[in-house]
């Protein structure tokens, strides 16, 4: 049956708002939303230059989970995890969120010490999370290869039940739908090439749409542009201490299924997870250099298939299908940047790595919160940018191993 009215609409933007958002990926249109269903604001575009999920809201694995280190960052996956279900209720769109739980694997005493200390932080915070013998992990992944003949075995591990996969696609189009439904202005092909400031404060914006110049003014201006951040942060003079590094993919053919849990290698650098297709959704760590470019390489590939062997030696015969790669704005810390910046009315969400998907839902309704307010709420308190002058950086040092 077809429908009567479009889910969403595009548009070229309007020459005045109440805010606009840059960058129409999750976290951006996450922001837009709670503007427009806490506190009424629907005078708001989000803009992008290419479409609505281009960047990392559709080139990632789909993870979600609350098993970080820094009890400062815990508290804003552990609201995601809640408001993943409730977004997809309030839209009325599956989300696909499937609360399928975490495993992490450790090789080492190390590596056991380490998933030790992060228990012991997340416990506290009242997130579940049970250290595992190498004979409790193959009883929940018979596939797993637990034995003492493994070229590095495994020594212990973690179930992470809050752990599990949202659908990016499905979460960008819902995402889409709720901001239509509340009439906030959804704007693809818009390339802002600067930012207006005038007395200490932004104005607006001036974009490129098409061929044409435009003025777009607004007191409010929200920038959350993940691998693009610091480049768009400079047209008003902000210098992030961010670099941008490529992170690669890939997926696999389908087989039957047998992995009902995320799997990460902590000491390979790698993790893995079966959709409800079948097929297997791998990654691994940050590329060690600074890009803008999307690319896929073999040495990727090679070394992604070499280290799932060692954990799975049955899939030795399995297809690659497809590859991807997306950028990841990376602090120094570890940790992202959230909160105003030195001009009134400019903020900014940024630094996630390759941990913002997950996130998406909260850093939308907290960043909403301080726009709409003015006030910090408590769970972003300690992410402002200033934090790098003042000396309290938020040292994330799980930041290396997942």
């Amino acid at each position: 049956m077809a429908l009567k009215k479009p889910l969403w609409k595009f548009c070229e933007p309007n020459r005045s708002y109440d805010a606009v958002v840059i960058g129409g990926g999750l976290h951006g249109m996450a922001a837009a939303y709670y503007l427009a269903r806490d506190f009424g604001m629907t005078n708001v575009a989000v803009l992008d230059r290419r479409r609505m999920g281009y960047g990392g809201s559709s080139r990632n694995t789909e993870v979600i989970r609350a098993n970080q280190r820094a009890p400062e960052i815990l508290p804003l996956y552990v609201q995601s995890i809640r408001l993943w279900n409730e977004l997809s209720a309030e839209v009325e769109w599956n989300f696909m969120v499937w609360m399928k739980g975490l495993i992490g694997l450790a090789h080492n005493a190390a590596g056991v010490n380490s998933m030790r200390m992060r228990h012991a932080t997340q416990t506290n915070l009242g997130i579940e999370n049970h250290i595992l013998s190498p004979e409790e992990l193959k009883k929940l992944i018979p596939a797993l290869d637990t034995s003492r003949s493994a070229a590095i075995p495994i020594a212990g591990g973690y179930y992470h039940p809050p752990g599990g996969t949202v659908h990016h696609d499905a979460a960008v189009w819902g995402l889409m739908k709720g901001l239509h439904r509340h009439g906030v202005h959804l704007c693809p092909g818009v390339d802002v090439r600067s930012i207006s400031i005038k007395n200490g404060r932004v104005n607006g914006v001036e974009a490129k749409v098409g061929g044409n110049k435009i003025t777009i003014s607004a007191p409010l201006i929200h920038m959350a542009l993940g691998g693009w951040s610091s480049e768009v942060a400079a047209m008003a003079g902000i210098t992030l201490p961010v670099v941008t590094l490529p992170l690669q993919a890939m997926v696999t053919e389908c087989v039957k299924p047998f992995l009902n849990h995320v799997v990460v290698s902590e000491l390979y650098f790698c993790y893995c997870q079966q959709s409800i297709k079948g097929d297997l959704i791998m990654g691994a760590h940050l590329d060690p250099w600074q890009s803008y470019r999307s690319y896929n390489t073999y040495e990727f590939a090679a070394e992604q298939a070499y280290f799932m062997l060692q954990l799975f030696p049955d899939l030795a015969h399995l297809k690659l299908m497809r590859s991807w790669s997306g950028l990841c704005d990376m602090t120094v810390d570890g940790a992202p940047i959230m909160g105003a910046l030195p001009i009134e009315g400019l903020f900014i969400d940024a630094g996630w790595g390759y941990f913002g998907f997950k996130a998406s839902p909260a850093c939308g309704k907290n960043m909403a919160e301080l726009i709409a307010t003015g006030r910090t709420p408590e769970k972003i308190t300690f992410l402002g940018m200033e934090r790098f002058y003042e000396g309290r950086m938020v040292p994330e040092v799980y930041i290396a191993r997942s």
